[in-house]
């Protein structure tokens, strides 16, 4: 089967423009926050960048195009240098079926009529 590039919809497009980043704390304030939650602040740090990372559009449509390569019986395939990118293709493409199982009738119809079908 041939690929298909993913095509946000006017919605996504939208809702990506809106993303905006913060500035990353310092180690000190990490480690302030850590000790008044009781936890590592080497792990509050990798969370923060984690959901810095899901919250830009290469994440998105990664994450999307993930989800339709795996659809359609595509092999796994990391072509950017992006380091978001890359994550989100990865979760949308190990974790597409679970995905597809949270979405509702009509979006499952609509995604397979445009990218499988």
């Amino acid at each position: 089967m041939s690929r298909k590039m993913y095509e946000p919809t006017d919605n996504q497009k939208c809702k990506w423009a809106r993303f905006d980043s913060t500035t990353m704390p310092t180690d000190e304030e990490f480690k302030a926050r850590a000790k008044r939650e009781h936890k590592p602040w080497g792990i509050l740090k990798r969370n923060f960048v984690l959901s810095q990372m899901t919250r830009t559009t290469e994440y998105q449509m990664g994450l999307w195009q993930g989800r339709v390569d795996r659809a359609r019986a595509l092999d796994y395939s990391e072509e950017r240098n992006e380091n978001t990118y890359n994550l989100g293709y990865y979760r949308g493409y190990t974790n597409y079926e679970s995905d597809r199982r949270g979405w509702d009738r009509n979006m499952r119809q609509r995604f397979d009529e445009k990218y499988i079908i």
